[in-house]
């Protein structure tokens, strides 16, 4: 039986280590804690309260209601969990106030245009503002390459759509139905010169890019909260809920080490993967990280303390 560590202690190191410090700086990690059922979902309400205290970006999924195997529902999972209308509002009054505007007043609930607010602030009319804001748009979003295309096209419309007029409707909810998978097909968001979909083959882009998204618009960095015990299940209660079979489970596995051996690719993020016991099973019949070696031989440390815990391993025991 290998040592394990509180989640008060191990929660004091990882804000320490990465969440006021490394995380905050535009770094990346992922984590794997091992903890019983009991333990588990206090640890990510804890894990969640502290970081929302920082203002981080914080996302929690759970196997059982996502596809851990599928990357794009890790995208629309995340999607759904984050107000892309306060994030575009966030950047418009962060550009304001830079351009000497007194924007730092301004409502980000979303009660009111954004740009009629900053523009009655300073004395101005809103679509002069727009107009004036308009080239920082396209330069700081538009022509970020440190997004996507698609993805920055859309975060560059979802800001210019918010100079919504009086008891005008909002013209960008196409954008967001597209972008939380609502709606996935391309013909509802061609209006935008959007050209392609949220797909397997394009979701990480997408994630990497939201990622890097969060932290420009303002919030400290992304704590992503995986609970993926129920990937770990190797018979099928038949309970109603989602199920992984092995190759579902390899999958699984095989996007966890992707987001590992990108973490230079994933911007100011910390994403940990809370699970139960059954995950360090090596069994070819279980539906542990055994299965699937490549991401084992990353997580697994090869020299331990007898003793001591090293709270800043990639995979940690919680009591």
């Amino acid at each position: 039986m290998q040592n394990t560590i509180s989640v008060k202690d191990w929660l004091q190191t990882i804000e320490s280590e990465y969440l006021t410090s490394f995380i905050k700086d535009g770094g990346a990690s992922v984590k794997f804690a091992v903890a019983p059922d009991s333990v588990r979902a206090e640890f990510c309400d804890i894990v969640e309260k502290r970081c929302r205290e920082l203002d981080y970006a914080v996302v929690r999924l759970d196997a059982t209601e996502t596809r851990f195997h599928m990357p794009q529902d890790i995208f629309f999972g995340m999607a759904n969990q984050v107000d892309w209308r306060y994030l575009a509002r966030r950047l418009i009054v962060g550009i304001a106030d830079k351009m000497g505007y007194q924007a730092h007043n301004a409502d980000l609930s979303g009660a009111e245009n954004i740009f009629k607010s900053i523009g009655e602030t300073n004395g101005i009319d809103a679509q002069y503002l727009s107009t004036s804001l308009s080239p920082e748009f396209q330069n700081q979003v538009f022509r970020n390459q440190k997004m996507s295309k698609d993805f920055r096209v859309a975060m560059s419309h979802l800001c210019q759509r918010e100079n919504t007029g009086e008891g005008g409707e909002y013209g960008a909810q196409p954008l967001l139905d597209w972008l939380k998978g609502h709606n996935t097909r391309i013909s509802s968001v061609r209006q935008f010169h959007i050209a392609s979909g949220v797909n397997r083959n394009t979701a990480r882009y997408f994630i990497e890019s939201a990622l890097y998204w969060f932290q420009f618009v303002g919030h400290t960095g992304t704590v992503i909260l995986l609970d993926g015990s129920r990937v770990t299940l190797a018979r099928n209660p038949r309970d109603g809920n989602r199920y992984y079979t092995k190759a579902m489970a390899m999958d699984h596995y095989e996007l966890l080490r992707e987001f590992v051996d990108d973490t230079d690719r994933l911007t100011g993020s910390l994403i940990v993967l809370a699970t139960n016991e059954d995950f360090l099973e090596q069994s070819p019949a279980s539906r542990g990280f055994g299965i699937y070696p490549a991401l084992m031989t990353r997580v697994m440390d090869d020299v331990r303390d007898k003793n001591l815990v090293n709270p800043v391993a990639s995979l940690i025991r919680l009591s």
